[in-house]
């Protein structure tokens, strides 16, 4: 029997509709099969199990940053095939019957999406205890999905095109781009995952940056586009209608079709070439138009929601650094959209340690639609992957950087572009009609549901969308707009930062572009700017003098012959782990090596333990980075001698964010409670409460997931107690 099963307790059960709970055919799906006009659906069954963030990153977070991302996918993969084993079985046996259409594994979500009428439906339901629940898929046009204020859409129609102004795009001047070029700059090396409408792949500003998949390779030239004389074109030696890569797709060799569910993903590709463009083209016909000119595409094309998520895990399965996406799924869509399962989704992109940009709409002007905080939509609504410290109500994290919209030429906020805050918490409490129940662990960032509450802060930068230019089906140039716009001038930087850095996680990226944006709207970050506007120039800067592992705490604690050192890391990049340096009786000693956890976004304790004799020591940490270099912690002194008396010391650092340590003094063997409590005397935290020998002792306090304040921590043994004030401050 696998790992898995041991871990059970840690999976997550995602959405069942409180109207539907004794039925596994979903509310909403029942009305659907009861259209007679029905004859097939599309529909995603949802199977019982999966694997939650915090357990991927123990079992990946030591690994250098790609290793991680293919250990996470073949992980996530021998789960799901394990879990859907039976149910795909069977859904082959109808599709061979020509009684199931589309069938599509998604094992980054253990969810298996398909088509077929309601009688198949309901004995798929009946047969397999396994699943959850069966959700109808439904199926949006790419108008609605787009967020381009509909340009593309006009410039198609009446033949709207641009001239070649021979100089990069505007978009490209307001964020310093051009500076970051003359650098020698461009996102060299960096793969960017686009899901959009499709693109023209073969326009000349874009076809050598596009991804060639050389798992279907067949005729192993290291190409699977060509030029034939006249035209590029897929491979011919390369067709053969075989899934070469074995992904379930035949001849995959630039990306997926998942409308159309085919290999082609150009039909209908204004709207895609165009974000194509900003975040890649190379200017070949004349304009700039591309941040990232370096960067190569894989381009992806879905409309319902299944194939959005089937699309990130392709390009997560492909090794992306970037996704980005300016398609969106909006609060007045029928069905609403399911926000908990694209949650889930970008969590697994974050445990991957890929980056995500999102259009929010650009429904800023359509309140009565998309009313606060439902504004911004998905999956641009989902966390980021760093929280700006004007976000003190801290929940958990995700992939998704979502943007905010600016003209080019004025640098002002576009009055489409969408408002926050978004929201995480029942939905179903204030609107019942809201079809998905919202898991626990994703209630993080209430806004409605507890009055006052400051709910999820978004977008999260802002980036210039209209009055942009990018590239346009046959060769040509078209002007662009909205969040759509924005959005890949986002996934662009964060190609250009990552092409400077590519050990860079997704928190790094998250945060360094935040930082760096220029201030816009209100102080800090806002619900209408995000943290500001994004500067490519000095995004890059940051990325040059960033130290790789940020090391928060270090103390040490003495206990009966043995110091304990113990000491936390905020976030980690290409980090190997540390060495231990111990000077005592005048001579210095390697003692000990501790790994480290390769690249992560989380926070990470660590401990090493030191048998010695009565007498004073030094320590130092030497955390060694992968490629050998190397950097020291500042030293820690402690006296191996028993305490007299019990003492218990003020935290250090205090404020702090988000960990703090506490140190106290136990003079004999006994039982020992340490306690943090809020201002209303609750308690909030259990760190100690155990017997405990003799000695100096040291213990972390972490407030990742408290709000700013004061909190009060208290040690208690016997008749000895004693309590101390601290300030978490984010």
């Amino acid at each position: 029997m696998k790992q898995y099963f041991l871990i059970m307790v840690l999976v997550l059960s995602l959405p069942v509709a409180l109207s539907a709970q004794s039925s596994k055919i979903h509310y909403f799906l029942e009305q659907k099969l009861g259209e007679t006009s029905v004859k097939t659906l599309p529909v995603y069954a949802v199977l019982k199990d999966r694997l939650p963030l915090d357990y991927l990153e123990n079992l990946t977070g030591t690994l250098p940053k790609k290793e991680k991302q293919k250990e996470v996918v073949r992980i996530l993969k021998e789960f799901a095939y394990e879990k859907q084993a039976n149910l795909f079985q069977k859904l082959n046996h109808f599709r061979s019957q020509k009684l199931v259409h589309n069938i599509n594994q998604i094992w980054a979500l253990n969810i298996i999406a398909f088509e077929a009428s309601g009688d198949i439906i309901r004995s798929v339901v009946a047969d397999f205890p396994e699943i959850e629940m069966v959700y109808y898929d439904a199926r949006f046009p790419q108008s609605m999905l787009v967020d381009d204020e509909g340009i593309t859409e006009r410039n198609d129609k009446y033949g709207l095109r641009l001239e070649p102004t021979l100089a990069p795009q505007a978009g490209l001047v307001l964020i310093n781009a051009v500076q970051v070029w003359a650098a020698g700059d461009s996102g060299q090396g960096i793969l960017v995952g686009n899901i959009d409408t499709g693109t023209d792949w073969k326009h000349p500003d874009l076809v050598n940056n596009i991804w060639n998949n050389l798992g279907e390779d067949f005729n192993g030239n290291g190409k699977t586009i060509i030029w034939n004389g006249s035209a590029y074109v897929y491979d011919p030696g390369d067709i053969n209608g075989v899934d070469n890569d074995g992904n379930g797709l035949i001849d995959d060799f630039i990306g997926w079709d998942y409308e159309s569910n085919d290999n082609d993903p150009s039909n209908g590709a204004s709207h895609g070439t165009a974000t194509s463009g900003i975040v890649a083209g190379y200017g070949t016909n004349g304009t700039q138009t591309g941040v990232a000119p370096g960067a190569k595409l894989i381009i992806l094309k879905p409309a319902g929601e299944s194939q959005y998520w089937a699309a990130q895990q392709y390009a997560i399965d492909k090794g992306v650094d970037v996704i980005t996406s300016s398609l969106s799924y909006k609060w007045y869509f029928n069905p609403k959209p399911n926000y908990p399962m694209f949650r889930q989704m970008t969590d697994v992109e974050l445990a991957a340690g890929v980056v995500h940009t999102n259009s929010t709409s650009n429904d800023g002007t359509y309140l009565t639609g998309a009313p606060i905080p439902f504004n911004i939509s998905a999956p641009g609504n989902c966390p980021g992957p760093w929280l700006h410290p004007d976000q003190t109500l801290a929940g958990g994290y995700s992939s998704v950087i979502g943007s905010a919209n600016v003209y080019a030429t004025t640098d002002l906020i576009v009055s489409s572009s969408p408002y926050g805050p978004a929201t995480w918490e029942n939905i179903q409490q204030v609107h019942p009609e809201y079809p998905y129940v919202m898991p626990s662990q994703y209630q993080d960032y209430p806004y409605e549901t507890i009055p006052g509450s400051m709910g999820l802060i978004k977008p999260d930068v802002a980036a210039p969308g209209n009055n942009t230019t990018s590239t346009a089906p046959g060769g040509g140039y078209q002007s662009f707009s909205g969040t759509s716009g924005a959005t890949p001038h986002l996934a662009g930087v964060a190609a250009l930062m990552l092409g400077v850095n590519n050990q860079l996680t997704p928190s790094d990226v998250s945060r360094i572009m935040q930082l760096t944006a220029v201030e816009k709207g209100a102080a800090g970050k806002d619900n209408r700017y995000g943290a500001g506007r994004v500067n490519a120039w000095d995004a890059i800067q940051m990325v040059r003098t960033e130290i790789p592992v940020e090391l928060v705490s270090f103390g040490a604690s003495v206990n009966q012959g043995t110091i304990t050192l113990s000491w936390m890391t905020a976030t980690e990049t290409n980090n190997k782990g540390f060495e231990i340096e111990r000077e005592s009786f005048g001579s210095k000693n390697i003692i000990g090596f501790v790994p480290g956890k390769g690249t992560t976004t989380r926070t990470s304790p660590y401990s090493f333990t030191d048998q010695v004799t009565p007498g004073f020591y030094v320590y130092r940490l030497k955390q060694i980075d992968f490629d050998g270099t190397f950097k020291y912690s500042q030293s820690v002194s402690v006296e191996a001698a028993n305490p007299v008396e019990f003492s218990i010391e003020q935290n250090y650092p205090n404020p702090f964010n988000p960990a703090t340590l506490i140190k106290y003094s136990v003079p004999e063997d006994g039982m020992v409670s340490l306690n943090v409590y809020n201002m209303l005397g609750e308690k909030v935290r259990s760190l100690v409460n155990q017997d405990m020998k003799a000695g100096t002792h040291t213990t972390t306090f972490d407030g990742t997931n408290l709000n700013s304040g004061v909190y009060f921590y208290t040690l208690q043994s016997g008749n000895y107690t004693k309590t101390l004030k601290m300030i978490l401050s984010k």
